[in-house]
């Protein structure tokens, strides 16, 4: 699963507007496989993401004015917001790309006020699982930090 697909899974089954939630997705270039080498049938499934993100889930793709490049804000009235970086497959490793994510979030737990929880969200499988087991659930509750497999 690509990351742009995770991102469309979660805000699919997390973050819907009819739930009264409003989706920011920032959205790259390599995401949208352009530029560098992508494996074929990756542009048409990501495509696909990107037009349920912005058509059926109402999601609005672009750079957040406050958290700009985070992967995913999700901002509810009275449940507060939640910043998301994703990950997905790609060519790199798990493992470095799961440390990179999490010092991401890390950065930006300099903001950290009670209407501000943080997230994860990677491929559900048996790899991303073992790179999410890394975190100790005390650990991820004292940082508000949930973990999504989509």
């Amino acid at each position: 699963m690509y990351q742009l697909e995770v991102k469309a899974a979660l805000v699919r089954n997390h973050f819907r507007k009819s739930d009264g939630w409003r989706v920011t997705v920032n959205v790259d270039a390599m995401e949208r496989a352009k530029g560098g080498q992508h494996p074929d049938g990756k542009r048409e499934r990501v495509q696909i993401a990107e037009a349920e993100l912005r058509d059926k889930l109402s999601a609005t793709i672009g750079i957040h004015p406050e958290f700009r490049r985070t992967d995913v804000v999700a901002e509810h009235r009275a449940l507060g917001t939640v910043l998301v970086e994703v990950e997905g497959e790609s060519r790199k490793q798990r493992e470095q790309k799961w440390y990179s994510a999490f010092g991401q979030l890390v950065t930006e737990m300099s903001q950290f006020e009670d209407s501000i929880a943080y997230a994860i969200a990677v491929p559900d499988s048996p790899q991303w699982k073992r790179q999410l087991d890394k975190i100790p659930a005390a650990v991820a509750e004292r940082l508000r930090l949930h973990l999504y497999e989509e």
